[in-house]
């Protein structure tokens, strides 16, 4: 059974098309609809970095693999990567050539979608097989709903 990765693909298309959104929104240089999209791609990534480190990491810890290490390895970048793009974002709304300025700031949102993929392969790949072959199909059904329900509350 996929109990688990099937929810958590469902909450990575959700990302990918957040993020496909935005950069089409920022390449065209429609930049409020850009910051909207960037907003919900922000929040959707954050709440589930959360709910994973609440919810799937303490699930995975007692395990000792090394998929662990570097599915908390990527969230630490992924968080340490919101707020320098942000602030890339943000020189990007306010230059006088916006166009010149996205194309200085173009490899940091490139990064962003190489590690969404790499993270999305690790998981999909090692973690949530692992965790649907070992918890108990009620335990995963759970956690499956409680991830679709903190997904959905995000009106994703």
């Amino acid at each position: 059974m996929k109990i688990l990765a099937d929810a958590n693909q469902r909450w990575h298309r959700v990302l990918d098309a957040l993020y496909q959104t935005f950069l089409e929104s920022l390449t065209a240089l429609e930049l409020n609809l850009a910051r909207q999209h960037w907003e919900a791609f922000e929040r959707n990534l954050i709440t589930h970095i959360d709910f994973e480190q609440t919810h799937i990491e303490p699930l995975a810890e007692a395990w000792e693999n090394n998929t662990l290490k570097l599915i908390q390895s990527d969230h630490l970048i992924l968080n340490r990567l919101l707020p320098r793009l942000d602030k890339a974002f943000g020189l990007i709304e306010q230059a006088d050539s916006p166009r010149t300025e996205l194309v200085r700031q173009l490899d940091g949102f490139i990064k962003m979608r190489n590690v969404l993929e790499h993270h999305d392969l690790r998981e999909m790949e090692n973690l949530y097989p692992l965790l649907d072959e070992k918890i108990e199909s009620s335990q995963a059904d759970e956690l499956a709903n409680d991830m679709d329900a903190a997904r959905t509350a995000l009106g994703s």
